[in-house]
């Protein structure tokens, strides 16, 4: 928690000192080893910005060559109308430093980190049923609905024969650096939002952000989702699922409050760091709508990070999930909970999606089940979501 609240601060220390100086007056501040929050960093070698000005990023890189930044990559990012410019720090420049060269060589630009954000998921033991509880929880009904926009799923690789999915309702593709291989984490998300007892028609995006970072870490990097998002965007996805999390990244904001602007909704899992973890990333940003996991007795899962942000409850406590073996197995998490709310509102026959993330909530609020204290609160949020009268049968 102390890391996490480190690196917050940080950023926004930096980010406020954008404006107020002029680079070229300054004298370069001293370089002092890096800090310990390497420990939440996907790639502790970089530094990443983004802009709405294309002068802006070439005056930029100009600028930064001279401290000796070296440029790793530069992306127009066409559906966000953003472009991410990553850069390789100089040796022993630390997080400080690097933020707060940034901040005042691009005073316009926001500047980040490149943070780990990893799957919201629990492996559990093989099964020796096949008890399924999801739909009668939330009220499906017996014939399922139909899909009436199309989904996104931000995660592992997703091969388009998982699972034995169409291969023509599955689109995939990489933003990994590293050789992603098959995501059993993604496989699970997608056999929840794409399940045909619940949703029929879906058409999935699947992007995969999920590998290995420099140092052997698994988990996505804050550009990876970014890259995601504006891939998703520029297909004209407007219903996205994440189902995972990690700390607070103003680069993330900055692409998030974007593709929410234009109209995308999305849905994350609030994470399972356990009640008295920090709130998590994307979950806990204001415009995304952040799910947390109950069992078959309306209990909330052990594990779910509690706060404000928590905005429903949906099943995520050993959820059975067809595995290919003769049993199957049980998955208990965040993650298992979000795409539940995810196919919800895909089915959904007043088309809410298409007015954004407010109209959404909007309409799942109007069948609700409420759960702990009345009203609103932070295990719950607004209770457990109902499937009611959401598609025609």
């Amino acid at each position: 928690m102390v890391n996490w609240i480190s690196y917050t601060m940080v950023v926004m220390a930096f980010a406020l000192l954008g404006g107020c100086a002029n680079f070229d007056n300054d004298q370069p501040p001293a370089l002092p080893a890096a800090d310990t929050s390497a420990s939440l960093l996907f790639n502790d070698e970089n530094v990443i910005l983004l802009l709405d000005s294309a002068q802006a990023s070439d005056d930029l890189i100009v600028n930064v060559s001279r401290r000796g930044y070296q440029l790793i990559e530069r992306r127009r990012l066409e559906g966000l109308g953003l472009i991410l410019l990553d850069f390789r720090r100089p040796p022993n420049v630390s997080d400080e430093v690097a933020l707060n060269d940034m901040s005042r060589m691009g005073p316009s630009a926001t500047v980040g980190l490149d943070t780990l954000y990893k799957e919201q998921a629990r492996q559990g033991t093989p099964a020796k049923s096949s008890k399924s509880y999801a739909n009668a929880l939330m009220g499906w009904p017996a014939d399922g609905c139909k899909a009436h926009t199309p989904i996104g799923l931000i995660d592992g690789y997703l091969s388009p024969q998982a699972q034995g999915f169409p291969a023509d309702r599955i689109i995939s593709k990489s933003f990994t650096q590293s050789e992603p291989g098959a995501s059993e984490h993604a496989e699970t998300v997608a056999s929840l939002v794409m399940d045909t007892s619940r949703i029929s028609g879906a058409k999935l995006y699947a992007a995969a952000v999920i590998g290995s970072s420099p140092s052997g870490k698994r988990g996505s990097g804050t550009k990876e989702i970014i890259f995601a998002l504006d891939w998703m965007q520029s297909e004209g996805v407007r219903l996205v699922n994440i189902s995972l999390s990690g700390p607070f990244n103003p680069l993330l904001e900055r692409a998030v409050s974007k593709a929410t602007d234009l109209g995308m909704t999305i849905v994350a899992a609030v994470g399972n760091d356990g009640p008295d973890a920090p709130p998590q990333y994307p979950a806990a940003f204001a415009p995304v709508i952040g799910v947390t996991a109950v069992d078959v007795e309306k209990n909330i899962f052990v594990d779910s990070v509690r706060g404000p942000h928590v905005d429903y409850a949906a099943p995520g406590v050993e959820i059975f999930i067809e595995s290919g073996q003769q049993s199957g197995r049980y998955v208990s998490g965040t993650s298992l909970a979000a795409p539940h709310v995810t196919a919800l509102i895909a089915v959904d026959t007043s088309r809410s999606f298409a007015g954004g993330h407010r109209s959404v909530m909007e309409f799942l609020d109007q069948n609700i089940h409420d759960l702990g204290a009345q009203g609103r609160d932070s295990t719950f949020g607004m209770g457990l979501v109902q499937a009611g009268h959401a598609c025609s049968q």
